[in-house]
């Protein structure tokens, strides 16, 4: 892989991130995963619309259920769910 001849070397960047602002803030520019403030992905994640945003919202599902009473249930409970819009009929 070529070097850039304006870049640094790898040796000066790793000593750089040793002092990273790693999860510090949620302004930081480097982040871990994980649930804590700071990291990417923080805080509870039951995507249940009062948390987090809820995983379908937005989302609309359209068509004919023809009269199939499970499958009608199944939609609804599913739309409640994730949160998407139920325009079936």
């Amino acid at each position: 892989m070529a070097v850039d001849k304006d870049s640094p070397p790898a040796l000066l960047v790793g000593k750089f991130h040793q002092n990273s602002d790693v999860d510090a803030t949620n302004l930081a520019q480097h982040h871990t995963l994980g649930s804590y403030p700071g990291q990417a992905s923080p805080g509870p994640h039951t995507h249940d619309g009062g948390t987090s945003k809820q995983l379908m919202e937005g989302v609309s599902i359209t068509g004919a259920k023809g009269g199939n009473v499970a499958l009608g249930n199944l939609i609804t409970a599913l739309a409640a769910a994730f949160g998407f819009t139920d325009n079936t009929t």
